[in-house]
């Protein structure tokens, strides 16, 4: 009889400011793709001989933030428990009212998370910390400066930035980019470092712009967990509650009330075009109160009174089945995302994995990431969302395309996200290919 495999035991960790406790921005979105991914994560490498505990860390917010989900860290804490895991909380030099402030905070937030690693890490034999954006480019010199003289086996730490101050501040902040650029010097100083990269647009990014060193790069491809059985609310439900339009067409965006969204834009173009078509225009926006946020909405909501645009303006945050639900209504004929700056863009592979009869035709603004998600006049358009004309033109036709073609693109956006985006192989080709080669099994 033979004997059963000796798996060998790996801590994985994740670290964020949102998708934990908190879900207000895209990363959160990413973050929760991530922590629902593990499961499957978690049986790939067993295949390969690997048993993971998981953790994942999370500054310790007040339940009273309005961003505070408490039925998410419910879910998440249910996943870790499965992997023999739990959430981590950790200090993030706020009053637990703030995630995103500024370099004093980030120090703070990465000095949390690098002793939560310190507690936990020799309980393991193999450690490995992923860490996202800003708030946690500091962990690994933290890290590393306290185990300057361990002998054993060390965490392995992977940055991961899903955008950073070059992407989204006009002008150069020499202070924020010296504190990212620490995480990438700290790629070719420790051994057990490397930088993550979302797409090639961020590889490309941190290659000329940070002088990240190729060799401590790893692709971790941003995506969804394509397993998942997503329920939604019915059709009827979110057409009453929100007053959506039933006998007319729909051109939907959703967001944060940031200026580098791009709305302003679309209600411009949206102007322009609805002399061309019946369709109404469906702005869903949230603002939360935090310094992150700039507090476009009511420029927003002022644009689009003055206009007279036809439609409406969602102000709130919504629930992840209410927005399936308003995406796959029959009458939504496009989903545009018009950001002036998007590294990645969560929306086109969430309108792809969502959708089965409904086909929305997605409209993208030409920048960043986004022009690896959408083949301009194949599976979507991309537009220079500033020509107000172009953009008008490229509504219309998105409108008035024939239910033959919009099927035809999301046949091919459909392929292209079971290809390119399935985010637990992702994850674990990541650890697999490239992560455990530092540790001599």
């Amino acid at each position: 009889m033979s004997q059963p495999k000796h798996l060998k035991q790996i801590a994985i960790y994740l670290f964020s400011y949102d998708g934990i406790t908190s879900w207000c921005c895209g990363v959160g979105t990413v973050i929760r793709h991530f922590i629902h991914s593990m499961p499957v994560v978690a049986e790939y490498l067993q295949e390969q001989g690997f048993e993971v505990v998981f953790y994942t860390g999370t500054p310790f917010y007040n339940p009273e933030c309005p961003w505070y989900r408490s039925e998410m860290l419910h879910e998440m804490e249910q996943i870790c428990k499965s992997l023999s895991g739990e959430v981590l909380y950790q200090l993030n030099g706020t009053q637990g009212d703030d995630q995103y402030v500024d370099i004093q905070q980030w120090q703070a937030t990465s000095v949390g998370a690098a002793n939560l690693v310190i507690n936990y890490f020799q309980k393991h034999e193999f450690n490995i910390v992923f860490t996202n954006d800003p708030p946690y480019c500091g962990v690994s010199s933290f890290l590393f400066r306290q185990l300057s003289h361990f002998k054993g086996n060390k965490p392995i730490v992977i940055w991961t930035p899903h955008s950073t101050g070059l992407i989204h501040e006009k002008n150069t902040n020499d202070v924020r980019y010296a504190w990212e650029k620490q995480a990438v010097n700290d790629a070719s100083t420790f051994k057990e470092c490397f930088v993550a990269y979302i797409n090639d647009f961020m590889k490309n990014h941190l290659v000329n712009d940070y002088h990240a060193p190729v060799e401590k790069l790893i692709p971790l491809i941003n995506g969804l967990p394509l397993f998942e059985k997503l329920t939604s609310s019915t059709s009827q439900e979110v057409i009453e509650k929100y007053g959506l339009p039933s006998d007319q067409d729909i051109v939907f965006a959703t967001g944060r009330a940031a200026k580098y969204k791009g709305f302003q834009y679309l209600v411009r173009a949206f102007k322009e075009s609805q002399k061309d078509h019946e369709a109404q225009l469906v702005l869903l926006v949230t603002s939360f109160a935090t310094s992150q946020t700039e507090g476009s909405y009511e420029e927003i909501l002022g644009l689009f009174a003055d206009l007279q645009v036809r439609g409406q303006v969602i102000h709130q945050f919504l629930p992840q089945d209410e927005l399936r639900a308003i995406i796959r209504l029959p009458n939504v004929k496009a989903v545009v995302i018009p950001s002036l700056a998007e590294p990645f863009g969560m929306i086109p592979l969430e309108v792809r994995h969502w959708c089965e009869d409904n086909d929305p035709v997605l409209v993208c603004s030409e920048v960043d990431g986004l022009q690896e998600l959408i083949d301009h006049g194949e599976d979507g358009f991309l537009v220079n969302v500033e020509n107000t004309s172009e953009f008008a033109k490229t509504l219309t036709r998105a409108v008035n395309l024939s239910s033959e073609d919009r099927r035809k693109f999301w046949l091919k956006g459909k392929e292209k996200l079971q290809r390119k985006y399935n985010f637990p192989k992702n994850i674990a080709n990541a650890i697999l290919n490239y992560v455990l080669n530092c540790y001599k099994f």
